[in-house]
């Protein structure tokens, strides 16, 4: 980010405007997801081809930027292609594992954090030396080699759409010449009766579709849990993009090169962690894993606020508080979104408000942290820990709605339970 921001010849609060807009186009993103959920729901292969050509591009563009404007527009075209990824990725781990999708979650999320500790080992030695020209070519080999990978995975996922389109094609003329020949020897079609409608064919757009028949349950829920989102994706993508830029700041006046020790030490514990409840996840509920991540969280903040306005930051101290919020961050995402999938119906057009609700936390989140940065970074902590203070008290909400739902749900199911009525033709 630094040598980004110094391209450019801006501050902390202009790359924090930078991040603001790759936010906007995620919320943008997931916004027109929810606009036009048949695209997610049938096409999310291609949407998956198109969020990674997209980045292909951006990042072969973004070395040779000299001007704030271009930046937040590639910065924005990114935060659309991470918005395609999220909905065409997760909607298919949805679609397929339903309720069990922890496990699934966790581990293709995983993916993440060893791409990110890919990527700083491949920056560190070129971001460790000076560079060499006024264009900085130490950074132009590395945002290359991701471009190049992000051509080579869009090629994968078109060949894959490809295909599923084809066999799609064949299937359905397969289904119509089995309805042709079928009603050539049925001698009375009219009284055909399909029993696969449901009658109970709610609007995909409708939070009763959400809350499986109940409109208030669906409605209350969607609205505490994007708000939810909006907490936990805004202080994970907070902290990692700026505690780099934390661990450089005149407060511990670090090297570049121990600050990506620092950053490397939190993308492993981050993988370690999802590699961990990706494991734990199928044994155990996914209630009690968020239970313990949420309690971790609580804890973690406040061992952050005692180190930093009372005992003081050492870099050992840095590096272990950092490797720990990698550790619980991890888990939360994937975890949350197969929490969300237990207590709703997770309809694409839910998927991605909530979604958008992690794309307006990290946006709002990260033009504050560029302002916290440049004004005092002693408080950008304490941003973190107001943020999971935040989601713990959403997350006990949410348990309480579901209990009161469960058991109005119960009460009724006993009111017009065949029993009741026998007892009430009785008297």
């Amino acid at each position: 980010m630094a040598i980004l921001a110094s391209n450019m010849q801006v501050t902390y609060s202009g790359m924090g405007t930078v991040l603001a807009l790759r936010n906007a186009g995620y919320l943008i993103g997931n916004l027109f997801g929810a606009v036009l959920q048949t695209i997610v729901k049938n096409h999310s292969e291609g949407l998956l081809f198109v969020a990674f050509i997209l980045p292909a591009i951006v990042m072969f563009a973004t070395p040779h930027v000299t001007s704030l404007i271009i930046m937040c527009i590639l910065s924005f075209i990114h935060g659309l292609s991470k918005a395609f990824t999220d909905l065409g990725g997760n909607n298919l781990l949805l679609q397929m594992w339903g309720i069990h999708a922890a496990a699934p979650l966790n581990a293709v999320h995983l993916g993440y954090g060893l791409g990110a500790i890919f990527i700083n080992l491949l920056v560190r030695p070129f971001i460790t030396k000076k560079a060499s020209s006024s264009d900085n070519p130490n950074i132009i080999i590395p945002y290359s080699v991701a471009a190049g990978l992000c051509f080579l995975i869009s090629l994968g996922h078109l060949i894959f759409y490809i295909v599923k389109v084809t066999h799609r094609r064949q299937k359905v003329q397969v289904q119509e010449q089995q309805e042709v020949d079928y009603t050539a020897a049925n001698t009375n079609p009219v009284n055909i009766v399909n029993h696969s409608i449901d009658i109970k064919n709610y609007s995909p757009y409708s939070p009763r579709t959400c809350g499986r028949g109940d409109f208030q349950y669906g409605l209350i829920l969607s609205m505490i849990f994007i708000i939810y989102t909006f907490s936990i994706g805004g202080s994970s993508q907070t902290f990692s993009k700026f505690f780099f830029s934390y661990l450089q700041s005149d407060q511990f006046n670090l090297s570049t090169e121990n600050a990506s020790w620092g950053m490397i030490l939190f993308w492993f514990s981050f993988s370690v962690g999802r590699l961990i409840f990706a494991t734990v996840s199928v044994y155990v509920s996914v209630n009690k894993c968020l239970n313990i991540i949420w309690f971790g969280a609580l804890c973690l903040s406040i061992a952050w606020l005692i180190f930093v306005w009372v005992i003081g930051l050492t870099f050992a101290s840095l590096l272990v508080l950092g490797a720990i919020t990698g550790l619980i961050f991890s888990p939360m995402f994937p975890l949350s979104f197969a929490f969300f999938n237990q207590r709703l119906n997770v309809i694409p057009m839910l998927l991605a408000l909530l979604l958008s609700g992690t794309a307006s936390g990290a946006m709002t989140l990260n033009k504050i942290a560029g302002s916290v940065m440049d004004y005092n970074p002693k408080h950008f902590p304490t941003l973190l820990a107001v943020c999971i203070l935040m989601a713990v008290i959403l997350y006990i909400i949410s348990h309480l709605v579901y209990y009161f739902h469960q058991r109005n749900r119960v009460h009724n199911d006993q009111i017009h339970s065949p029993q009741c009525f026998n007892e009430e033709e009785e008297n």
